[in-house]
């Protein structure tokens, strides 16, 4: 099991993607997991700054997937977004 660190939105949408990809599923299949319509995943993954906490919540629970917040590693980096 892997970790990953999402530090923008677009960051964010990219690592579900790739784990919705990785795991062999389509947007409609999330998207019905999910509550929600394949255009909306879609959108999701392009870009997830404007969507909904509850909705970005529901994407993870289809995905088997949490939200974990810790302070950053010792990468130093700092994005404002």
């Amino acid at each position: 099991m892997h970790q990953d660190a999402a530090r923008t939105p677009q960051q964010l949408g990219a690592l579900l993607r790739g784990h919705r990809r990785e795991h062999g599923l389509t947007q409609a299949a999330v998207g019905e997991r999910a509550g929600l319509r394949q255009p909306s995943i879609s959108s999701i993954e392009a870009d997830p700054g404007p969507a909904s906490l509850s909705r970005i919540f529901a994407v993870l629970s289809a995905l088997d997937l949490e939200l974990v917040v810790r302070p950053r590693g010792m990468s130093g980096s700092k994005t404002d977004w």
